[in-house]
Order: structure tokens, then C-alpha cells, then sequence
């Protein structure tokens, strides 16, 4: 008898007629069929489905798993998960057609038969009869194409394209963001529920986005801080109006845990912290309220600085939780079936062109991928929860948004905005699902780590290393937690100065310079390095670290506690970009048997707010991991101190923490494959787009290895004023974002401190994963005005420009040199680009003859904007219109205006005169502008005197219909 599965009773039946009842019969034969082989059979109904076209699997599908239950269910699901679409969404012609009648649905060639039959001698009414079936067939072929162009569910389609442009125009048309429509749309309904604070969530990101007047495609929420672990206080009013009366006394602080008590002592006299208390909010463990500071006021304690040090501040996500204490749970609602519509999503065409894409060679490829880890890993442990309205109303947003990114896979600015979106509709899943426990975080941690960490394998799993993780606040928790642990076990006596009222450590200094790269020794036997900087100025070497920890090793005396080394990893390369082995697997590789043998403990620190998040900085939680000998005596205190640190946390369990676990457990190879990409665009960006003198840091840092970071300075300063105008990148007080961002007064090689440098600090470029376009069009004109370098000129000039005041004729030197270089293939394949890059620095820069840049934007959209974004074609067509606000435009013709018609009162209104070139270019530049934007332009000025040209005419009639609305 075969043991091959086989498909249920019923499937013959459930495939002539999908409908719930033939579902169910299908279901109820699996379960007749018991496990294994019930298990078996849906596996092979998962492969048969994925044999038929997108739109057909995607209905079966869900028609299926809203009749199982269970096991069976659950199983379904997971296979499902686990087996792509067969065919491609897009099919591409074979080399010969097959003829019409064997293929109708696909194919328009009218075809004779290989072999026609015998004509008859006469026929009736005189027609051919081949001709009349090409006729039919053609007519039956043409409705067969008109259907599927205009299906919606078909990623293929024009219908699917069209229907998410008018998606994306509705939501841009709004006053307000997405994340604020998603609020308002879902608060009613988990009003008085433990649901109500995940809602409030939604657009929360652990550094927000400081760009004034976002609004259409964005995430945005009004508690969000513009970097939370340090200026969390901006909205914590906020947060304690929603909380009620937590805070009994003005100088009480909210930290993130009882345990901070401890770890002041490394900070401030242990007379103080003797005078100190602390308690939880709620319970033993989590936020707790810090008393007692107000008696040290004489004392002059910065409190705020210290606290920040230590990596204090407290989860944001806690306090959203707080908000709903008390509250009951909401009902189920028998009306939905979540894991229906999951299949449903990731069956569907649109999921399948996802997939697709994440396996090209772009730059939203690895996007794609994470994108789909993460919604396939939802199918994981018990999956959604199954009767749960604010599950099912996340997953059709995300069904929504997905139709945006596979649209726009040609346009990654929009697609990164949805995918960015995308992640709190994945955060209401898995936060509403709870699936995950503390255990589940720190064996996603180790196999994160042992796989990038091969070397150390053997010793973790043979149980001579223990390793022990735990998920804390912030990055700078772990760090500051580390030197707590590492410095406290050598005596507190020399941990806290109590000559001095605070004693930092050294630890801002530490934090500045191991932004740079540089090792660190707070205390002779503790060692402080980072794995790759955040400000580069050279290419780490991990061997050097290995050298210093010998050197440490060296001198330690014998019977001593074990020596620490204490490593941020918060930006982890993958092999291939640092020419073989990670550098974590070096460090770890090389001191592997100084571990094992007890002579050294390994404490590693790492922010989950930077690439871990996937570029959304949806999360502000990070990691502290000990690696030490198994049953050491000497590690006692560290590995005790570091699981009291777990339990008085408490993190795990709650919203972020199961987003966390759910990014580690699927995703983890894709943070970096996307440091990977973003490093790609550093270079290009380093290399093409804004090259420096490598001996010159007051320009910048080149490019190192592997490293998506560049710093960058001008010569005439003002960096930081220049980089705000640069609107088409966004400006984030971190780095490590979906979109291009910058970081400014980062604090320059010279010395001085920010305040003493003024306007002379770099900012931090933090590519994203748009296209190599958007990188010239955002940096190139900037960087090569900012060294004086006009196109195809191979060194700098020596007229400096200053850029604050920009003149025009800067500008349009440049574009002139432009326009004269030949054979240089990086020019000749961005020359468009190149050219919309300089319109968009000197829209940003010119300080005045304003109306001077009409001309030069409407000659840009008159002749050069073939291969230009359309992100930045629609910036510069808002940016032409509004510079005719308050005007009358009047056409002036090379033969005189004495033949035009007499042109009508303008009133008060400022006369620009231009030509039919201008009228070409304002005709492209109206034509690139969504209905909505451009109606709203078309208000603010008239069109005076104009010809009859075909362009004036149609100039004419677009702001006729724009004004009439």
C-alpha cells in the first residue's frame, strides 16, 4: 500500500465549485483522515493550489483554511507559507507562439492552422472561413486580454496599477498622515480595551522623522520623540494625561526599572543613592518611579545626563501598555477568520510579485525579502489570533499597502514609505498574538549569533561557554549595564569618585570615541571597543582589538577575577562585505579558549533602533549578551547581576519585545542583507556623487568597507542649515532608515565641542535603499559645488562658493560643464539625473532672482527628464508652480505679441514674461503632478497673455480644468 499523499475526498468536487460547502467537505475528509496524513494531504493541497493562477489559489485557499481547524489548520497554513506560486505573475512569450485556438487567453498573432483543410469551391454568403474564426478568436482573445488587464487582484495588470495609484493619490490628498487615519479609523472600536494602547501605537518610531508638514504616506504619532532613549521628557506630559497620576512629587523621574537603584552607584556618592528610592509602577518589575533627588538639589546633580548614561529612560511601549490597566480584553468576533485572510494575503498575486522582486538585482530586492520573512513568519508558532477584529483589519492594511510597494517597484521613494507602514500593521499582529516568551528571544539570539559567529559554536553548544541574553530599553542600556556589571564586581569603591558629585566614567567620551572606532579602558581590566563605528573614520580591525585583549590578559595577575571586554555590535556586516569571515567571528574566534578556560568574560551590547529594525526604527530596544566560562565561580556576580537585570525588566513579554522576537526569529539575515545595500549606495555616493579629498577631513570620511555611513563637511560651514533644505531626504536624529536621512553636528576630528564649533561639524549621510538615480539626484550637484568641482573637471576649482547664498550662475556654470563632457560613462548614464540634481540645490539654495529659476526649471522639463525619478520630477514641478504664485504668465512670441489676442486684466499681479520653451516645460511639469496638487497650484496664479499654439493651448486647458476643480 502507498504511502504517498494523497488530495481528500471532495477536492474533485471543491475545485468544479469553490464554495464554503465544498470547502468544508474537504475539511471534513482531512480530519477523517487523522494525523499524519492529514498533515501530508494539506501539503499537497498547498502544491496543487500553487499550480494554478494567483487569483484562483488565493480564493481557494482562504475558501479552505476558514473550514480547518486545529492542527490541521495551523499545518495548512504553514504550507501554504512554505510553497511559492509555480509559474511567474508576469509571463514572458515563448520563442514561437502557439497558435490562437491552443492558446486564447494569452496571445493576440491570428494564426492559420499548420495544415488548413480543403476550401470548398463555393461558400455560403462568399466569406473565408479561416478569416471568419481568426475574427472569433481575435474578439475572444481581445476580451480575455481586456479582462485580466483590468483585474485588480492580477500585480500584473494595468486594473492593479491603477487601482493603487488612486490609492496612493487618495491617501496623499489628505491633510494628515496614514498613521493618523488608521488611529482615528480604529479607535472606536477598541474604545475601554487592552487593545486601545496598541492602536495608539501605530506611527510611533523610536527617532521620528524632523521634516515639517508630513503628511499622505508617512508614519507619524503625536508621543513620539525625536529620538526617545535622550528627549523622551518632549512628550512624556503627554504620556502621564493618558496614565493618570503615577508621578507623586515634581522631581520624581520615571526610569525603565527598579534595578537602576543599583547601577547609580557607578554614577553618583553612595550617600546619595543611599537617600533614594524606587518603585514600579505596577507590580515588582518594569517602569518604576525614582524619589528622592529633590534633597540633593544643593548637590547640583544633572540627573537627566546621568540617567541617560545608564540607559534609563523607560519603554515606550510600557507606558503605552499602562494606559490600558484595568481594562478588559476585547470580545472575539466570531465574523473573522484572521488565518483565512493571512493565506488569503500571502497567496495572492500581489504577494507573489513580492516575492519575485525580492529575488532580482535592485535595490528594493532585500526590502522585499524582509517584507515577506515577516509576514510568512505570522503563520509561525500559533499564528494570529484567529477570531481577533483589529487582527483582521491590520492584515487588510497590509494587503492595502502591499498593492503600493509592488506597484511601485519602480518608484522605491513610495514603495519604502509603505513598507516602513507596513511595519506597525505587523507590530498590531504579533503584539495582539502574544506568541512569545523570554525563552523564545534568547533562542532567537543564539542562533543569530552562532551564526554569525561560527567560530564559538562548538564551545556554546558542548556547554563550555554559557551564554545568556535578555532584551533591554536601548543599546546604551546594555552598554551602560555591561560597565555596571564588569565595574561593580572589581569594587565599588573604585567605581564611584565620591570626591566627585558625578563621575561619569568617562562614559560620554566613551560613547563619542567609540563612535569613531576607537578601545577604551574605564578600569585596567575592562575593556570597551565597538565592532563598527558609526562615525568612520578609518576600517575597523578586529585583530587589533584581539591584541589589546591579549595585552589585557598578559598582565593579569593570577587568582584575579576574569578580564571584560565589553563590544557594541549594533552594526554587524555580513561576511562577504568585509573579504571573508565577519568581524565578530574573528574577535570570538580568536579568544574563544581565553572564555572557555574562565580568563575572560564577553559582554555584547546592541541597539535594535538601527538596522535590526529593518530601516523602520520602529522598536528603541536592544541587547546585552554574556559570554563566559560554563560553572565559573569568578562570573558568578556577572551572570546573577545580568539575569536579575532580565527578571526586573521584564520586557519580553511585552508589544515591543514580540515585535523583536518576531524580527529576530524571521529577518535576522536580512538586516544585512539590507547594511549591505545601504553600503552600496555609500559608496556610490562616496565615489560618484560627492567625491572628497581622502586626506581632508574637514570635507568627510570616505567610504570604509562595508560601513553604510559617510560624514560630510563644507568648507564655508553651515552644513547642518544647508542639509535641512535638502527636503527629498529625511532628517532623523539616528541613522539606519528605509529612506535616505542625515544626522547633523556631528562632532568634527578638530577638538571643539558642538557649541564651540558653530555652524564647522559634519553631518552623518545614512543611505538608504532607493535607486543610484535618487542618490545623484539628492547629493551630486551638492557635493561637486561644495568642492568647487563642475562636471567631468577631475579636480576641485579654486573659487570657493558660498552655498547658503548661492548664486545662480554657479549653477549654471555646472550645467554647462555638464553639457560639454563626452565619454565618461558614469556622466552619460546620469546626465538627466545629474542635471535634476543641480535644479533642485539651486530651487533649495539661490537666494535671490528667484523668477531666474523658471526658465531653468521649465527648460528641465522641456528636454531632459527622461530616466528622472518621478519623486524628484513632482518636487520640482511643486517647486516651478509655486514660484508663479501671485503672477500673470504672459507667452511671448519671437514674432511679437502684436498677433495674439489682447490679454485680460491682471490686476496687482506680478507680470512674468516667457516662451513657448517655458510653456512646453510647465505643459510636462503639470502633467507629472497628481490632480489634487496640482489644482491646488493652478489657484494661485492666471495666465495672461497667450497664444494658440498647441501648447499654450493645452498649458491653457490644464489650468482651466485645475481651476475649475
Amino acid at each position: 500500500m502507498s504511502n504517498d499523499p494523497v488530495l481528500p475526498a471532495g477536492w474533485q468536487e471543491f475545485v468544479a465549485k469553490p464554495d464554503p460547502t465544498t470547502a468544508k467537505a474537504v475539511a471534513r475528509a482531512l480530519t477523517q483522515l487523522g494525523s499524519p496524513a492529514a498533515l501530508e494531504s494539506v501539503k499537497l493541497i498547498a502544491e496543487t493550489l500553487a499550480e494554478r493562477s494567483a487569483a484562483e489559489r488565493s480564493e481557494k485557499s482562504r475558501l479552505i483554511a476558514a473550514q480547518l481547524r486545529g492542527e490541521v489548520a495551523h499545518a495548512f497554513m504553514k504550507a501554504t507559507a512554505a510553497t511559492r506560486l509555480a509559474h511567474p505573475t508576469v509571463r514572458t512569450p515563448v520563442e514561437k507562439p502557439a497558435p490562437q485556438h491552443q492558446d486564447v487567453a494569452h496571445y493576440l498573432d491570428v494564426l492559420p492552422p499548420k495544415q488548413p483543410g480543403e476550401r470548398p469551391e463555393t461558400t455560403p454568403g462568399g466569406h473565408d472561413p479561416l478569416t471568419l474564426e481568426a475574427l472569433d478568436l481575435a474578439t475572444a482573445d481581445l476580451a480575455a486580454l481586456a479582462d485580466r488587464v483590468a483585474d485588480e487582484r492580477d500585480a500584473s495588470s494595468m486594473g492593479h496599477l491603477r487601482k493603487a495609484a488612486e490609492l496612493v493619490d487618495s491617501i496623499n490628498a489628505k491633510p494628515t498622515t496614514y498613521s493618523q487615519e488608521r488611529r482615528a479609523e480604529l479607535a472606536a472600536a477598541v474604545k475601554g480595551t487592552t487593545q486601545e494602547h496598541i492602536v495608539e501605537q501605530i506611527g510611533f518610531r523610536a527617532a521620528k522623522t524632523q521634516r515639517d508638514k508630513e503628511r499622505g504616506l508617512s508614519a507619524e504619532n503625536e508621543l513620539a520623540a525625536s529620538y526617545w532613549r535622550t528627549n523622551y521628557v518632549d512628550t512624556l506630559k503627554e504620556f502621564l494625561a493618558k496614565l493618570g497620576t503615577v508621578l507623586t512629587a515634581p522631581e520624581d523621574i520615571l526610569v525603565n526599572s527598579p534595578r537602576v537603584l543599583e547601577k547609580l552607584a557607578m554614577m553618583v556618592d553612595p550617600k546619595v543613592v543611599a537617600g533614594l528610592r524606587i518603585k514600579p509602577v505596577e507590580g515588582r518589575t518594569g517602569i518604576s518611579v525614582l524619589s528622592g533627588t529633590a534633597a540633593f538639589k544643593d548637590q547640583n546633580i544633572a540627573w537627566k545626563s546621568i540617567l541617560q548614561e545608564l540607559g534609563a529612560t523607560p519603554s515606550a511601549y510600557q507606558l503605552y501598555e499602562l494606559m490600558d490597566t484595568g481594562k478588559p480584553e476585547p470580545p472575539a468576533d466570531s465574523t473573522v477568520n484572521t488565518w483565512a485572510d493571512l493565506v488569503a494575503l500571502i497567496t495572492g498575486s500581489p504577494f507573489a510579485r513580492l516575492q519575485e522582486i525580492a529575488r532580482q538585482k535592485t535595490e528594493l530586492a532585500p526590502v522585499c525579502a524582509m517584507v515577506e520573512h515577516l509576514v510568512l513568519g505570522l503563520t509561525d508558532e500559533a499564528g494570529p489570533k484567529r477570531t481577533d477584529a483589529l487582527t483582521a483589519n491590520a492584515l487588510r492594511s497590509l494587503g492595502r499597502l502591499l498593492d503600493i510597494v509592488v506597484a511601485n517597484q519602480h518608484n522605491p521613494t513610495v514603495a519604502l514609505r509603505a513598507v516602513d507602514l507596513m511595519m506597525d500593521e505587523i507590530g498590531i499582529v504579533v503584539a495582539v498574538a502574544a506568541n512569545y516568551t523570554g525563552d523564545d528571544y534568547r533562542r532567537a539570539v543564539r542562533r543569530v549569533m552562532l551564526e554569525r559567529a561560527p567560530s564559538i559554536a562548538p564551545l556554546v553548544e558542548g556547554e563550555q561557554v554559557h551564554m545568556y541574553s535578555y532584551l533591554t530599553t536601548s543599546g546604551m542600556e546594555a552598554l551602560g549595564t555591561a560597565l555596571w556589571i564588569a565595574l561593580s564586581w572589581r569594587g565599588h569603591e573604585q567605581v564611584s569618585r565620591s570626591t566627585e558629585p558625578i563621575d561619569y566614567f568617562e562614559t560620554g567620551e566613551l560613547l563619542r570615541r567609540l563612535r569613531e572606532g576607537d578601545t577604551l579602558t574605564p578600569h585596567q581590566d575592562v575593556l570597551v571597543a565597538t565592532l563598527n563605528p558609526s562615525a568612520p573614520y578609518s576600517k575597523p580591525s578586529p585583530e587589533e582589538l584581539v591584541v589589546s585583549v591579549r595585552e589585557a590578559l598578559a598582565a593579569q595577575k593570577k587568582g584575579a577575577a576574569p578580564c571584560v571586554l565589553i563590544i557594541d555590535t549594533t552594526i554587524q556586516l555580513a561576511p562577504g562585505s568585509t573579504g571573508g569571515r565577519g568581524r565578530l567571528d574573528v574577535i570570538l574566534g580568536s579568544l574563544k579558549e581565553d572564555i572557555a578556560a574562565g580568563r575572560l568574560e564577553v559582554f555584547l551590547c546592541k541597539s535594535y533602533q538601527k538596522y535590526a529594525s529593518f530601516g523602520t526604527g520602529k522598536v528603541a530596544a536592544g541587547d546585552l549578551t554574556l559570554l563566559s566560562q560554563k560553572g565559573n565561580l569568578e562570573s558568578v556576580f556577572a551572570r546573577a547581576e545580568v539575569l536579575l537585570q532580565d527578571i526586573q525588566l521584564d520586557l519580553a513579554r511585552h508589544d515591543e519585545g514580540q515585535l523583536v522576537i518576531h524580527m529576530l526569529r524571521h529577518g535576522h539575515r536580512d538586516e544585512l542583507a539590507l547594511i549591505d545595500s545601504a553600503a552600496r549606495n555609500a559608496k556610490f555616493v562616496d565615489e560618484f556623487c560627492w567625491p572628497i579629498d581622502p586626506k581632508s577631513k574637514r570635507q568627510g570620511t570616505t567610504y570604509v568597507d562595508g560601513i553604510p555611513l559617510l560624514l560630510r563637511a563644507t568648507s564655508t560651514g553651515k552644513i547642518d542649515t544647508l542639509f535641512g533644505k535638502l527636503v527629498l531626504i529625511d532628517w532623523r536624529d539616528s541613522f539606519s532608515f528605509l529612506r535616505t536621512s542625515y544626522v547633523g553636528r556631528i562632532p568634527g576630528p578638530w577638538g571643539a565641542s558642538p557649541a564651540e564649533q558653530k555652524e564647522e561639524w559634519y553631518v552623518r549621510i545614512n543611505p538608504g535603499h532607493e535607486s543610484k538615480e535618487t542618490m545623484v539626484e539628492c547629493f551630486y550637484a551638492f557635493g561637486h559645488l561644495a568642492t568647487s568641482t563642475p562636471p567631468g573637471a577631475g579636480q576641485p576649482g579654486q573659487k570657493q562658493v558660498d552655498l547658503g547664498q548661492l548664486p545662480l550662475e554657479a549653477v549654471l556654470e555646472h550645467l554647462k560643464a555638464l553639457d560639454e563632457v563626452k565619454g565618461d560613462a558614469g556622466v552619460e548614464r546620469y546626465r538627466n539625473n545629474i542635471a535634476a540634481s543641480y535644479c533642485v540645490f539651486a530651487v533649495q539654495n539661490v537666494g535671490f532672482g528667484k523668477d531666474a529659476l523658471v526658465p531653468l526649471l521649465a527648460g528641465f522639463f522641456a528636454k531632459r527628464t527622461g530616466g528622472v525619478t518621478i519623486e524628484t520630477q513632482r518636487y520640482l514641478a511643486g517647486e516651478l508652480f509655486s514660484l508663479l504664485k501671485e503672477k500673470t504668465v504672459d507667452v511671448v512670441h519671437d514674432t511679437g505679441p502684436a498677433k495674439l489676442p489682447p490679454p485680460p486684466a491682471s490686476g496687482k499681479k506680478k507680470v512674468l514674461s516667457v516662451d513657448l520653451t517655458t510653456v512646453a516645460g510647465l505643459c510636462r511639469a503639470a502633467a507629472v503632478l497628481p490632480a489634487w496638487r496640482f489644482t491646488a497650484l493652478a489657484k494661485e496664479f492666471e495666465l495672461g497673455q497667450i497664444g494658440v499654439s498647441a501648447e499654450e493651448k493645452r498649458l491653457s486647458a490644464l489650468v482651466a480644468k485645475a481651476v475649475k476643480g
